[in-house]
């Protein structure tokens, strides 16, 4: 298949200069926006699509749990999900990753979950969007199993953080590993989150390939054609960036476009 798109994360709190030194750095970038202030979002990635950056989409979205097993609670997560997908069409968006499960205290339906997945899955269809849904290092969300039957059953698409598949407690226990949840994703991989492993909330890079170079192997006999570096600090980036290039035997010069 043809070298992935390598793109960088950016969240609307991060402010406009995230965005141009990612675009600067001539990479692809993928988005999180504000789901309360889902109207800024044209202002905020209108000035880098008319710069020709390419942009997915990141619905992090810890307030709003899809699934949740109080239905009100649930159906006005759904509603903050389809405003998303509503608001990301009007840019041209065309791959919008979500998650159930972020906040492990909030207890979830699954029955719902499938429910409120294939809803959002149909919303996003319609309007010519791919909706991805991501694994988490901990909770439900964390059992590849668990990620791939949800998937499955609505519909979804499936970004792969390996980040979280490296630090979850079964393969740090050596129940599994993260070839594991390739195997369950293969088919349906359509991105993923690359960094070295997670510890808290923090994200950490990886200092060489020794680890991630097998993973990023497999990732390349999937559909998956878009791999994000989830890092902060701009030199994390720019470092795991030469690793990954030079995995791909690529140079440093232009990206690909979806």
């Amino acid at each position: 298949m043809d070298r992935p798109t390598i793109a960088v994360s950016a969240h609307w709190h991060m402010g406009p200069e995230r965005m141009e030194w990612i675009a600067v750095q001539n990479l692809a970038m993928e988005y999180s926006p504000n789901p309360d202030a889902l109207d800024k979002l044209s202002s905020h990635v209108d000035p880098f699509l008319s710069a020709g950056v390419p942009i997915r989409y990141h619905a992090f979205f810890p307030h709003h749990p899809l699934g949740h097993v109080q239905p009100e609670i649930a159906e006005r997560a759904f509603e903050a999900h389809t405003a998303a997908v509503k608001a990301i069409q009007q840019q041209g968006g065309k791959v919008l990753t979500i998650h159930v499960g972020l906040d492990r205290e909030e207890p979830l339906d699954h029955e719902r979950v499938v429910k409120d997945l294939t809803r959002l899955v149909e919303a996003a269809s319609e309007r010519g969007i791919t909706l991805c849904l991501e694994n988490l290092r901990t909770g439900l969300a964390s059992r590849p199993e668990t990620v791939s039957a949800w998937a499955r059953a609505s519909g979804a698409m499936i970004t792969l953080d390996v980040g979280h598949a490296l630090s979850c407690p079964r393969v740090k226990a050596g129940e599994m590993t993260p070839f594991d949840f390739v195997d369950a994703f293969q088919d349906r991989i359509y991105e993923a989150h690359i960094y070295g492993y997670e510890k808290g909330h923090h994200h950490y890079p990886p200092h060489d390939l020794t680890v991630l170079g097998p993973i990023l192997d497999r990732l390349l006999e999937t559909p998956c054609s878009w791999w994000t570096i989830e890092l902060d600090s701009y030199d994390d980036i720019l470092s795991t960036r030469k690793l990954l290039l030079e995995h791909l035997g690529a140079e440093e010069s232009g990206i690909q476009n979806e």
